[in-house]
């Protein structure tokens, strides 16, 4: 493999990195005192008891675990949990984040600290008698000399207690027990500890190293630098997610989030072969945090109420969510003329196809955002997207990977879909997405028609998954509810002979001349797209 360094590459460290041992008790008291620190960009614990158990017992047998990496720096006061485990940590100069060694930091410290001997999820047994480490065995009561709690191994007056009071007579059983408790509390766990205030430095680290050998992504790495240590809210793109969910408009992906705060400091959408680094104080950064999620819930209202695209997993193209981010931050509040303009620029560029994302096109669209006029900056946006575009096919192949499929979907929800049992609105914002954020919009038949017409929009129900759900519209009789499907009378009459082709024919056709009215009253390619007419005035004065 050859390295290429380019201008712009990160320098080297001042200093180079603390080579050190610690001790396993030394180790955790660090973790007791609150100085050692788990990031907010770090992963969830993938580590299960099976995974501790095999990490507790490599340490017994003397083989190597691994070395840490930890940056050392500040952190505030905060109350800290691994698993069981409660730290109430004061601030400190000289904490130690874990850049890499998440895994195994976690789970020696519920293992070895925990407060109770069962309670934690990682509780582990050492047999004495086997020398195997287990959870807590079942005949634990009938020979409780022969189970060591591990909370009792890592301090030597604790397990002299232990022996004491479970009166361990057998000498070997005894040997056992201390041999573990000394090899346990003088293993020598290998780290480097990095000290630096070069962000970009501890850039290239955290990019370069994570316990799973997969490179962080940019926006994890922003919020290393930038989030672990704040005590603001939100202080993470997960946290503004999260926050961003209550709108009941699905989860936005973090990918796009950490965009647009980029956007929204003035640097380029992505990060390039070291180029475009953010850096931010921890001022800045808080504010950059707490403007990213206020205006993205202000894209999400847009999107929602005007737009009328009810889960962020039906955008057909993503980045238009970008860039209206940067168009709200400017123009916080635009004149309804405006907001109408933006919403033929978002269904056009949707039908056309203008709003792939390639980031050169979105470089291009984010260029014509005009700060000091509202107006111009939507009459720009629009020149972008064609004033023709091929509407989608009822019958045409239904994938929800695919804009098409997704525009498709947005149609079937403009007829307000009813729940055909109860006739109550059915609101897709407050399901969940299935895998790759898809909505469930399960299939009507698997069989008795043409593969095209089996593969299309017209075999696909907006409704909640329902076992036998062919059966239950058979049993509809409300032609309203059986409308807000797109489903005629004459479909209905086809499936009750069982006659599915014809079903699916007459769905399709009925479909497709919905899609073509909705989709023209929503782009309106032939409607006048000038300013308003107050802007028009201002530009005359």
């Amino acid at each position: 493999m050859t390295v290429r360094f380019v201008q712009g590459s990160p320098g080297v460290l001042a200093r180079q990195p603390e080579a050190r041992a610690f001790k396993i008790d030394n180790l955790l008291a660090e973790v007791t005192l609150g100085r050692v620190r788990v990031p907010g960009f770090q992963r969830g614990l993938k580590w299960d008891r099976e995974d501790g158990a095999s990490l507790i017992d490599s340490i017994y047998r003397g083989y190597p675990i691994g070395t840490l990496l930890l940056w050392e720096t500040d952190a505030p006061a905060a109350e800290l949990r691994f698993g069981s485990v409660a730290v109430s940590a004061p601030a400190r100069s000289d904490a130690l984040w874990i850049v890499d060694g998440q895994q195994r930091i976690v789970s020696l410290s519920r293992i070895l600290l925990a407060p109770s001997p069962t309670d934690d999820g990682f509780a582990l047994y050492f047999d004495l008698d086997e020398s195997t480490f287990g959870p807590p065995p079942s005949r634990l009561l009938a020979d409780p000399a022969r189970w060591l709690p591990l909370t009792e191994a890592l301090d030597s007056e604790r397990l002299i207690q232990w022996i004491l009071r479970n009166q361990v007579a057998d000498s070997q059983r005894r040997e056992r027990a201390i041999q573990l408790g000394k090899r346990i509390r003088e293993y020598d766990v290998p780290a480097y500890i990095v000290r630096t205030n070069s962000e970009e430095v501890l850039r290239e680290i955290f990019g370069r190293i994570n316990s799973s050998g997969k490179r962080l992504s940019e926006h994890e790495v922003f919020d290393a630098l930038h989030g672990a240590r704040s005590t603001s809210r939100p202080a993470t793109i997960d946290q503004i997610a999260d926050q961003l969910e209550r709108l009941e408009f699905g989860r936005v992906e973090n990918t796009i989030l950490y965009r647009l705060l980029r956007v929204l400091q003035g640097v380029d959408i992505i990060e390039r072969s070291g180029r475009g680094s953010l850096h931010l104080s921890q001022a800045e950064s808080a504010e950059a945090y707490r403007q990213t999620a206020d205006v993205a819930a202000s894209v999400i209202q847009f999107l929602k109420h005007d737009v009328g695209i009810p889960h962020y997993a039906l955008l057909p193209y993503k980045q238009p969510f970008v860039t209206l981010g940067k168009f709200f931050s400017l123009h916080r509040s635009p004149s309804p003329r405006s907001r109408d303009l933006l919403v033929r620029w978002l269904w056009r560029g949707a039908l056309d196809g203008s709003h792939k994302g390639d980031t050169v096109s979105t470089r291009r669209v984010l260029a014509l955002i005009d700060p000091g006029s509202e107006d111009r900056s939507v009459q720009r946006m629009l020149d972008m997207v064609g004033r023709k575009a091929h509407l989608p096919l009822a019958s045409g192949t239904f994938n929800f990977r695919f804009a098409v499929s997704k525009l498709g979907v947005l149609a079937l929800l403009s007829l307000r879909p009813r729940d055909f049992a109860t006739g109550e609105l059915l609101d897709p914002g407050r399901w969940s997405g299935g895998a790759g954020g898809e909505l469930p919009l399960p299939t009507l038949l698997d069989r008795g028609a043409s593969d095209e017409l089996l593969q299309s929009i017209a075999n696909r129900i907006v409704h909640e998954p329902r076992s036998g759900l062919r059966k239950i519209l058979l049993t509809v009789g409300d032609a309203k509810i059986l409308g807000s499907h797109g489903i005629s009378l004459v479909a209905m009459q086809a499936i009750e002979r069982a006659d599915h082709e014809s079903f699916l024919r007459n769905r399709a056709e009925t479909l497709q001349l919905h899609m073509n009215d909705f989709f023209s009253r929503r782009a309106r390619f032939d409607d006048d797209d000038r300013p308003s007419l107050a802007s028009l005035v201002q530009d005359d004065g």
